[in-house]
């Protein structure tokens, strides 16, 4: 009984339950890197909330971090104590990658992947796109967890801050919908990125679709 309750993931949810937020620091020098074809990887963290804090559920948290090792370029896995049982926090490393085809060094069940724009209205002033997607690893990632339990769904769809700094100089504009920035919503925001701007997409539409932002950048 006590497994049914167990809510606990990392950048995937199970059933009904998602990381609280995803959050990723991006460089203007970044994007641009991903677009010649270089490979580059952008730092992330994500907290989760544990119901229970007894030895079986610390045991099957800890069996959860051996198959995130096993995926995730993971620099911490950390668990303290929080007012309903468990607090996570998972730091480690995200691939932004460019192009339908680019090769993983590793395997990676998600990645920031930056595609052409395909939308003819936003082709122009918004060339580029990137959004927080599934690899082919995705999957296999899925089924480990589903052999541990068969209550774990691991959830495609995860909620994304997105801190994005501008420290070359470029010319940056974004052009994304149903975002947070701020604590101000917005539900279609266009605009440019002199220094820095943090875009929180969360719920809603978000619960079904992967968080995008168009952009341009010179």
């Amino acid at each position: 009984m006590l497994k049914k309750l167990i809510c606990v993931g990392f950048l995937f949810a199970l059933v009904g339950c998602k990381a609280e937020i995803v959050e990723t620091k991006v460089k203007t020098s970044d994007l641009k890197k991903s677009i010649s074809g270089k490979m580059v990887s952008v730092p992330f963290s994500a907290v989760l909330s544990v119901m229970g804090d007894d030895a079986n559920v610390r045991a099957q948290v800890k069996s959860y971090e051996g198959i995130i090792e096993n995926y995730v370029d993971l620099e911490d896995f950390e668990i303290s104590k929080s007012m309903i049982g468990m607090k996570i926090k998972v730091t480690g490393n995200l691939p932004l990658v460019s192009g339908d085809k680019t090769k993983l060094d590793g395997k990676d069940p998600w990645v920031l992947r930056i595609r052409k724009t395909a939308n003819r209205t936003l082709q122009k002033p918004y060339p580029y796109r990137v959004a927080l997607e599934t690899t082919d690893h995705f999957a296999s990632f899925k089924s480990e967890f589903t052999k541990l339990n068969m209550l774990l769904s691991p959830d495609p769809h995860q909620p994304l801050l997105m801190k994005i700094r501008n420290r070359d100089k470029s010319k940056l504009r974004v052009f994304t919908g149903s975002v947070e920035i701020q604590g101000k919503h917005h539900s279609i925001f266009e605009g440019e990125v002199a220094k820095r701007i943090s875009l929180k997409m969360k719920g809603g539409v978000y619960e079904h679709t992967e968080p995008l932002i168009y952009f341009n950048i010179q």
